[in-house]
């Protein structure tokens, strides 16, 4: 598929999910259910204390691999952007880190995830912190040059079919001494280029564009971040796998062939990394 229809065709799956009222499957980091609930606990995704914080809206929709806030060192007072927010359980724990003097903002190229953040922050008492949605393309946020200090995202990008121009915008709006705290998801090798194609041809959930762990963070540094730093890497089990290759959910999503996915069993990864846009002074 050309850009343009990816990207389209992604709103309207997840627009759809945000539409209904359990979201679809919940993918991999799968905090939806009790017993997913449990699940984010156990394998340190979100903490008992951090799941208590977030409202119903936010966990049901959530379709996130994994927790940057939990990794992102946020500061009191410090402006983070959530890029690919959803329903906004990320905006949310990001908010109670930076304070009462800090802001987030989350942008998301679905405009009904949108309203469900809005609700989020809402049914999290929230509404008074500064908390700002944008509606926009990830790599075109309409946001200023050296305006954040964190840029926080769970498992979006694999989503862009131009990954090299939203790195472009990161780099562009955080501030010198800005840095990168990402849940992304990757092939652990470069896989056969046909089998790449079909799940290309029907974006397939988060594997549609994934790419090889080499070439993404090609991409990160040739966009001019530096000190990558892998914090941790997950890969997926083959429930997780089928849940990923039909994000946000089957009734969304065509599920690939069997045997395709059969075939990168063990090659999907969930990878948790930092980056920094380093000062020119």
């Amino acid at each position: 598929m050309e850009t343009q229809k990816i990207k389209q065709t992604v709103k309207e799956r997840y627009g759809k999910a945000a539409e209904t009222s359990n979201g679809g499957t919940s993918c991999c980091c799968a905090t939806g259910s009790v017993q997913s609930l449990s699940f984010a606990a156990e394998h340190g995704l979100y903490s008992k204390e951090e799941l208590s914080l977030i409202p119903k809206t936010a966990l049901t929709l959530s379709k996130g691999c994994a927790n940057p806030v939990g990794f992102a060192n946020i500061k009191s007072g410090e402006v983070v952007v959530d890029f690919g927010c959803g329903a906004g359980i990320d905006v949310i724990l990001a908010t109670h880190k930076a304070g009462i003097d800090g802001k987030v903002v989350g942008v998301d190229f679905t405009p009904q995830m949108i309203e469900k953040a809005k609700l989020s922050v809402a049914e999290a008492k929230l509404d008074e912190r500064k908390i700002e949605f944008i509606n926009a393309e990830l790599n075109n946020t309409t946001l200023p040059d050296n305006f954040a200090d964190v840029i926080i995202s769970n498992c979006v990008i694999n989503l862009c079919p131009d990954k090299e121009d939203v790195y472009r915008e990161a780099f562009r709006i955080l501030k010198p001494g800005g840095r990168l705290s990402i849940s992304d998801i990757v092939y652990s090798e470069k896989i056969n280029p046909l089998l790449e194609a079909r799940f290309k041809a029907s974006w397939a959930g988060c594997v549609g564009g994934t790419i090889a762990e080499c070439c993404y963070f090609e991409i990160v540094r040739k966009t001019g971040f530096n000190q990558i730093e892998v914090v941790a890497r997950h890969t997926l089990p083959e429930k997780e796998l089928e849940e990923m290759v039909t994000c946000p959910g089957s009734e969304f999503t065509p599920a690939p062939a069997k045997e395709d996915i059969d075939t990168v069993q063990g090659k999907v990864v969930s990878i948790k990394f930092t980056a920094i846009k380093l000062r020119t002074n």
